[in-house]
């Protein structure tokens, strides 16, 4: 069993903002796999789920906003019965990543993200493997609010996106976190 969160926020007026690149990433994952999220929202979340040989995947996208990302995770890992060191991967922005790369870990250390934050709380842990999607660089005179709520405009986080798009491909074909995190993390 293998769920994959991709956060954001609901709502068209944040769909091409910085902030919502889980989502994005989810999204063309989803389409290049040729599988569709399901309407009806389940563990405050819209899901699709699919196989990949004998192992259920679940992309989801938290519909509860970006800071209360983990009463959906929380929900998700429960109903999964999941096992959040291997069976739980989150995909979320991050301005601290170099531009235009990725970095993965399989642990969250102290984060700034509120999605982040949120999922830590509701878990009681920090261990799960995290793909954070650079939306760098944050220009010094925007506030952060201001900058992950921005519509994105940055080549170099099209590029991340990109990139993270491949991993998390990787990741649903069963490829070891190991060799994903050398190739991919900066």
């Amino acid at each position: 069993m293998l769920v994959i969160v991709g956060l954001g926020n609901p709502g068209k007026e944040y769909e091409k903002t910085n902030h919502n690149i889980g989502f994005r990433v989810l999204d063309r994952v989803a389409k290049e796999l040729g599988v569709v999220f399901e309407k009806k929202v389940q563990c405050n979340s819209l899901v699709a789920t699919f196989g990949v040989g004998e192992n259920k995947v679940v992309l989801a996208k938290p519909q509860t906003y970006m800071n209360n990302s983990g009463l959906a995770v929380s929900e998700l890992v429960n109903k999964y019965k999941l096992d959040t060191k291997t069976d739980l991967v989150i995909v979320a922005d991050d301005f601290d990543v170099s531009a235009g790369t990725i970095r993965i870990r399989t642990k969250s250390g102290n984060s700034t993200h509120n999605g982040i934050r949120s999922i830590k709380e509701h878990l009681k842990t920090n261990e799960f493997i995290r793909v954070k999607v650079s939306i760098a660089p944050k220009p010094e005179f925007i506030s952060v609010v201001d900058f992950v709520l921005a519509k994105t405009k940055n080549e170099e986080a099209f590029k991340s996106e990109d990139i993270a798009v491949e991993a998390v491909k990787e990741i649903v074909q069963g490829v070891e976190i190991e060799k994903i995190m050398s190739k991919y993390s900066c």
